[in-house]
């Protein structure tokens, strides 16, 4: 009996534990019994408004993939959806929050799930997680202080754990915010004095 020339597949490892991000399945693809079904055996999780299989960690890209059926290709995830999809909220909020791509006009939905913008955008604002758009941490803290709705604990809590990621994060949004239109700027500045302190 000849003995195998090469050497045996590898059955445990941290290599097998990190799947790969480009093959995150497409559950809200799967019929809606199947997906149902799969939630109750646990082999599916809530992931926001979506779901995703229990093995895949919730990364940013994970997060983004399970918001696929909102976040589609002419859309960019802005504000409290950002946040949610940096690790600084909780949930993506309600209303999702998307601004639309390029120079595509927002038009209005009737949908009380999401809620499109017109944001004008400078590079380095739009990081790329596989097809979706999302905004940078510090474009994601710009937009949630110059919004014209409440400024929730849960945006404060959200702004103050992505200015963490930038230690001149706070110096740099004070810049872009004095130098930004009218509307809304001194609320913004004040917004940000409370965050960064």
């Amino acid at each position: 009996m000849a003995l195998p020339t090469s050497p045996p597949r590898a059955t445990s490892g941290p290599h097998l534990l990190a799947p790969t991000l480009s093959a995150i399945p497409r559950t809200d693809l799967w019929p809606v019994a199947i997906r149902s079904a799969e939630l109750h055996r646990g082999t599916l999780v809530r992931c926001g408004p979506g779901t995703r299989p229990v093995g895949w960690p919730e990364t940013p890209r994970v997060r983004a993939h399970a918001l696929a059926p909102w976040l589609t290709e002419q859309r960019i995830a802005v504000q409290r959806v950002a946040a949610w999809i940096w690790g600084a909220a909780r949930d993506p909020g309600t209303p999702l929050h998307f601004a639309m791509r390029g120079s595509r006009r927002a038009f209005r939905t009737a949908s009380r799930i999401v809620e499109l913008h017109e944001f004008q955008f400078v590079p380095g604002d739009l990081v790329p997680l596989d097809q979706a758009l999302v905004t940078s941490p510090l474009r994601t803290v710009f937009d949630l202080l110059r919004s014209p709705a409440d400024f929730t604990r849960t945006d404060h809590v959200a702004c103050r754990l992505l200015l963490g990621r930038a230690p001149d994060g706070a110096e740099r949004l004070h810049e872009r915010l004095r130098s930004a239109g009218r509307p809304f700027r001194a609320q913004a500045l004040a917004r940000l004095e409370r965050c960064a302190g």
